[in-house]
């Protein structure tokens, strides 16, 4: 998950750095939420800060030391960040990959964080180790030595075990430098131009009068008349935190509530290849009418966002649990209603109890893009697929190996757009 490199620089190099930190320190800061691009907040990091010019020759040559190790553009890198912990200062646990607000106060323009890459200038102190909590592992300061972690995954989703931490300093000062690297070329004046017009557009739209002429309604009469809005019909992304915690809890209310999903006679496409087995069973949000309409409510703007036009809820379910042997039958939703759609996984168990093997595969979702390919797309409890769901064909035809596989749908429908049969 991280790598480590020995003697990334020199001795000289490291007391070079630590004489320029210790004469351009200044109180570190941490994101912030809303238009506050950055804050103080003692509570979670309390160390100081220095940050180095890019185009002087010894911090250019770092840096495309770096660009080299990491095999990227040289222009990606957000630049050099030296900083000091003192005696009992740290950094409390964190990622440094940006999500909600700090994502629109950082990366409008640059894109999210994809690679960090630190060095430890001394070891003459004590404590001040680099803790990642989620991999039972510390990183051990020694003078010289580099440590990089990827944040990003190859769906561009940010990794969650890279979770770390600035362990408290118990003796002595400890020095490290650090660079952020981007999606794309880093230009941090770009991206607080378009958080700045971001945050005016919300205050326009909140703003408006509520005198208006209301939206044209067009309208469709089949599956080919729907609007196609995103670029391929599929992405994935993380669940907001807010909506994950609530998730959670969800979840916990409703585990002794398990039922066999019934289909009240509609055409079921949900299949088993075990002979008189349930295919599936529900965990009903009618028990829980409050959560089940916050979070409809919650994830609202990231459907409305992602698919660059106005929706309102339409339907959500239940946590649906699909058990051993099942498959999903390609279909498309309902094209009345299901518009816009997202699969929340919740939990997994992949245990299959065979005897050539402990786990099961993993059981993709299987969705044709707006390009007519088909792509198979691979999901952790904590993460979500958005979807054009009533134009994209979608299933998972490959029988579940596992013991059960936990996620459930929000649906959203258009709100200038209407069926009209």
């Amino acid at each position: 998950m991280f790598q480590e490199i020995p003697n990334f620089l020199t001795h000289e190099e490291c007391d070079l750095y630590i004489q320029l930190i210790d004469k351009q320190n200044q109180p570190s800061c941490v994101s912030g939420a809303g238009q506050e691009s950055s804050k103080r907040d003692d509570k979670s990091r309390t160390s100081s800060t220095s940050s180095f010019n890019n185009h002087m020759l010894l911090h250019k040559a770092l840096n495309e030391k770096i660009a080299q190790t990491l095999q990227l553009d040289i222009k990606k890198g957000e630049g050099l960040q030296g900083q000091k912990y003192q005696v009992g200062q740290y950094f409390r646990p964190h990622l440094d990959w940006f999500q909600g607000d700090s994502y629109i106060n950082h990366c409008l323009h640059s894109g999210n964080r994809t690679h960090t890459f630190m060095i430890y200038l001394n070891d003459n102190f004590e404590g001040g180790g680099t803790n990642f909590p989620k991999l039972n592992q510390i990183v051990k300061p020694e003078r010289g030595k580099a440590v990089w972690w990827r944040n990003m995954d190859e769906n561009k989703v940010g990794i969650q075990n890279v979770l770390h931490e600035g362990m408290d300093v118990i003796t002595g000062n400890k020095y490290i430098i650090t660079s952020w690297w981007r999606e794309n070329d880093f230009n941090g004046g770009e991206d607080a131009k378009k958080a700045n017009e971001h945050h005016e557009a919300q205050k326009k739209t909140n703003t408006v009068s509520l005198v208006q002429s209301p939206p044209e309604i067009k309208t469709f009469k089949n599956i080919n008349e729907i609007p196609r809005l995103t670029t391929n019909g599929f992405t994935k992304a993380k669940i907001p935190e807010d909506v994950w915690g609530l998730i959670q809890d969800a979840y916990s209310m409703l585990r002794d509530k398990e039922v066999v999903e019934n289909f009240d006679g509609k055409k079921a496409v949900i299949e088993t290849n075990i002979a008189n087995a349930e295919s599936s069973t529900l965990l009903n949000f009618e028990h829980i009418p409050n959560i089940r309409k916050q979070i409809h409510n919650m994830l609202l703007p990231y459907h409305e966002e992602w698919a660059n036009t106005k929706l309102e809820p339409s339907f959500i379910y239940g946590i649906r649990s699909y058990l051993k042997g099942a498959t999903l039958i390609k279909h498309v939703d309902r094209i009345a209603t299901h518009h816009i759609s997202t699969i929340l996984i919740v939990d997994k168990d992949l245990r299959c109890g065979c005897a050539h093997k402990e786990l099961g595969e993993d059981w993709p979702l299987e969705i044709q893009g707006h390009d007519g390919k088909w792509y198979e797309v691979y999901a952790q409890p904590g993460e979500m697929i958005l979807y054009e769901s009533a134009v994209c064909e979608h299933g998972r035809t490959k029988p579940f190996e596992g013991k059960y596989y936990r996620n459930f749908y929000t649906h959203y429908k258009f709100v200038n757009y209407q069926y009209n049969a």
